[in-house]
């Protein structure tokens, strides 16, 4: 009989360690980051695209500065996070560099821009009209005009892979692709993104 109970005990005791390793191994694990490529019609001169990395789609904002909907914007190549002068959220943009997207394993505690002011041109036709915009003046480094005497402007796109911090303090890692569609026209971009929805820092 007392065999009997010590099997029984042996066994509830080991039953016990196996499900508490299993809640540490749960506890100590890192949700993966939601990763996606989307290509956005930023091709209008007068209104820009605004993206939620939340809901992976494009957000329907009225005031820009008055709203956490939306994380990324884009205006032709021209972007806005929100933050700063662009908006009431927690956001924010950081350069790694030219690595590759998968080397961004986690994003940095500090050192993140705030968006001011950037020069955009918003009437295509004669006169050509430029005017000051709250805008990103990191990311919107990611494609550099190059003139073209026979026609129009051609693009260099850096390769950078950008960290944003979202409207509500979360993070994505954002790699801007290419600036045209299949049709070859130009304001249409294409970026690839893994955002981390659970809030911490850690992309794998």
């Amino acid at each position: 009989m007392m065999k009997k109970q010590l099997i029984i005990s042996c066994f509830a005791l080991l039953s016990a360690t196996v499900f508490v390793s299993s809640c540490q191994k749960d506890d100590n694990s890192v949700t993966p980051a939601v990763g996606s490529v989307v290509t956005l019609n930023a091709s209008a001169f007068d209104k820009w695209t605004y993206f939620s990395f939340e809901t992976g789609v494009v957000a329907t904002v009225a005031d820009f500065k008055k709203s956490t909907d939306w994380d990324i914007a884009f205006h032709r190549g021209d972007i806005r996070v929100n933050c700063g002068a662009s908006g009431i959220g927690q956001g924010g943009s950081y350069n790694a560099g030219k690595v590759p997207f998968a080397s961004v394993t986690e994003a940095p505690t500090s050192g993140y821009s705030l968006n001011t002011t950037i020069n955009i041109l918003e009437v295509y036709a004669q006169p050509l009209v430029y005017v000051n915009v709250p805008g990103d003046t990191l990311v919107s480094k990611w494609i550099t005009s190059v003139n073209s005497n026979n026609g129009p402007p051609g693009y260099l796109f850096s390769d950078d892979i950008f960290v944003i911090r979202t409207a509500k303090g979360k993070y994505a890692k954002v790699w801007l692709k290419d600036y045209y569609n299949e049709a070859a026209l130009g304001g249409y971009i294409t970026m690839k993104y893994a955002f981390q929805k659970d809030g911490s820092r850690k992309f794998e």
